[in-house]
C-alpha cells in the first residue's frame, strides 16, 4: 500500500528528473573543473619558470 500511496503522490516526472540530472553533473563538475584549471594554472606558471631560469 505504501509504494502505491508514494507513487500517487511523487508521480514519475521525467522534467524533474532531467534537472536532478543536470544538477548531479554541476555538481561532480565543479571541483573537476577549479581543481583542473588551478592545476593548468600552477603548471603553466612552473613551466614558464623552469624555461626562463634555463636561458
Amino acid at each position: 500500500m505504501t509504494p502505491v500511496l508514494l507513487l500517487l503522490l511523487h508521480g514519475d516526472d521525467p522534467a524533474m528528473e532531467l534537472l536532478y540530472f543536470w544538477a548531479a553533473v554541476l555538481l561532480a563538475l565543479t571541483p573537476v573543473l577549479i581543481f583542473g584549471g588551478i592545476a593548468v594554472w600552477l603548471g603553466r606558471k612552473l613551466w614558464k619558470e623552469r624555461r626562463s631560469a634555463l636561458d
